[in-house]
């Protein structure tokens, strides 16, 4: 019963991560010009066939801005993803077998970054900087990179006495391979899969949790989740649809994505043992 119901949530929460990653392919070639799409004749129109999740108060389709406002987190979600997973396995690697100072200076920098408060850190980076998607996805990924290393420098010192790779080296493989793929590539996937899909969700949410600080997250007319959430939700009571779907498509995506990467990883490691 129990891998039954673990089996449908990885299809469901697959389902979602499938959608979301359609729809962020196809939506930069959706033609959408946020002036020319306001319509006061048109002002919180309910949902119908004309506009499926309705209009919100400037007229503008809400299920159009949902669409286009995938593009907002999308790609830097992935790539912010892919760069902690990738630099945290690396230095991991690094802190388990590095030598001499650039084993303490990578030690030393985790150490550091690992005391920033995430969300209060990104939030001052973007006080001092100019804010955009990018740059939180970016600050997000390297904030990451000590929580990633750290497993995998655990990991890679439980493995580094296990026979099979012992093995490997009695046999003449090189160490950056047995490191790179054998342990890391195999043993470490499910981790790093893990991570990567908590790291996109972060991405999601800090945008919309800037969003509702106004001059943090992205900025009108440009459309993402956040700002929609943001500056519909006085209209809560007499229109609930222009906040309510992108709520929604929040709360579905990062719970989708979150799911789908435990259970993914999940898997993994039982294919493994």
């Amino acid at each position: 019963m129990e891998a039954k119901a673990e089996r449908l949530g990885l299809w469901s929460s697959g389902a979602v991560v499938a959608v979301v990653l359609l729809l962020g392919v196809v939506a930069p070639f959706v033609a959408y010009d946020p002036a020319s799409a306001v319509d006061y004749d048109q002002q919180l129109v309910g949902p119908s066939a004309a506009h499926w999740f309705g209009t919100d108060g400037q007229g503008r389709d809400v299920a159009i801005r949902l669409l286009k406002g995938i593009e907002a987190f999308f790609l830097p979600g992935l790539l912010a993803g892919l760069a902690a997973t990738t630099l945290g396995a690396l230095a991991g690697a690094i802190a388990c077998y590095g030598e001499g100072w650039v084993r303490s200076a990578v030690l030393g920098l985790m150490q550091l970054i690992d005391t920033l408060p995430r969300l209060v850190f990104i939030i001052l980076v973007c006080t001092i900087l100019n804010p955009s998607i990018s740059l939180i996805a970016g600050v997000a990924a390297v904030l990451f990179v000590p929580n990633i290393a750290t497993v995998v420098r655990r990991k890679v010192e439980a493995l580094a006495s296990e026979d099979y790779i012992l093995a490997h080296i009695a046999h003449g493989f090189r160490p950056t391979r047995i490191l790179l793929y054998h342990i890391i590539w195999l043993q470490c996937r499910p981790l790093l899969i893990r991570q990567a899909t908590y790291v996109f969700g972060y991405v999601l949410f800090v945008e919309t949790a800037l969003s509702y600080l106004g001059d943090y997250g992205v900025q009108e007319p440009t459309p993402s989740w956040g700002n929609m959430v943001a500056q519909t939700r006085e209209l809560a009571g007499a229109a609930p649809w222009p906040w309510l779907f992108p709520a929604l498509a929040i709360v579905i995506t990062i719970s989708g994505f979150l799911a789908f990467g435990n259970l993914l990883a999940r898997r993994e490691e039982e294919a493994l043992r």
